[in-house]
């Protein structure tokens, strides 16, 4: 093995240590303060490496959120017929990880996560609904991208959990009554072809 390759391989390691230390740190402590040092100590490294790997708190951030749904198997739904499937499986993750999940959401206004994520979520969706965004405007398109982009989040979750109140049944199907109400509409509102001019 060359040395590149070994000092290659301790930096990976040493990053997966970093952001191991942080997801546990975050799930076992939801409420306590979470920073480049509080990392450190739990990760047994300085928080001068910490900061070498994850220079600032939204770096820190974005790959525990990255860990999170790694670990979890989020994703985000390729086909029109997956997304229903896909929301409620999601929402039994933020179930399953609820302490994590919350937590992350509070952090995540520091990392800027929502726009990270949101970018990958509107691609996806993007082309999930292609059927229903043929033909439509521009901002029809992103409406509709929007609303369920919305609807298939943490946020979302933490709203129907929290200010609903729901239990965690009735959360996933409000999330899926929304998402049906949402694919049901804009299939009614196809655009029709425009015939070919004579």
């Amino acid at each position: 093995m060359s040395q590149k390759h070994a000092r290659d391989r301790l930096r990976a390691d040493t990053a997966e240590r970093i952001l191991r230390a942080a997801f546990e740190r975050l799930r076992e402590h939801p409420e306590a303060p979470f920073s480049h040092e509080v990392v450190a100590e739990q990760a047994g490294v300085s928080a001068r490496t910490v900061y070498r790997h994850f220079p600032t708190q939204a770096d820190l951030v974005r790959g525990v959120w990255q860990q999170l749904r790694d670990r979890t198997g989020t994703t985000w739904p390729r086909t029109l017929e997956a997304i229903v499937p896909e929301l409620r499986a999601l929402f039994a993750q933020f179930e399953r990880n609820g302490a994590l999940t919350r937590a992350m959401l509070a952090a995540a206004p520091r990392a800027n996560y929502a726009r990270a994520g949101s970018a990958e979520g509107r691609a996806a969706f993007r082309e999930a609904l292609a059927p229903l965004l043929a033909g439509r405007p521009p901002a029809a398109q992103r409406q509709l991208v929007a609303q369920c982009l919305a609807i298939y989040s943490a946020p979302f979750w933490q709203l129907l959990r929290e200010r609903g109140p729901l239990c965690a049944g009735a959360a996933a199907d409000a999330a899926v009554a929304a998402m049906q109400a949402v694919l049901d509409a804009a299939r009614a509102s196809v655009p029709s072809p425009t015939p070919p001019p004579r």
